[in-house]
């Protein structure tokens, strides 16, 4: 299981919405404090936390990385 952490923070992504249309460039990412957070996206394999981690980059321009977790 995988998730994605914003660089340098202990903050994780908790939605991706590549289609909200309320700001200029569409899209939205949102963020909750805690690897332990329930809220915290997971994903089953690195290739869709790394499809992901892309979007968010497209969306925010945010550097993220992608944490192994149990």
């Amino acid at each position: 299981m995988y998730k994605i952490r914003l660089g340098g923070t202990s903050e994780f992504v908790s939605e991706i919405d590549p289609t909200y249309a309320r700001c200029f460039p569409p899209g939205k990412v949102e963020f909750v404090v805690g690897c332990d957070n329930p809220s915290a996206l997971v994903y089953k394999t690195y290739e869709e936390a790394k499809a992901a981690s892309d979007e968010v980059g497209n969306i925010e321009g945010f550097h993220t990385s992608i944490e192994k977790h149990e």
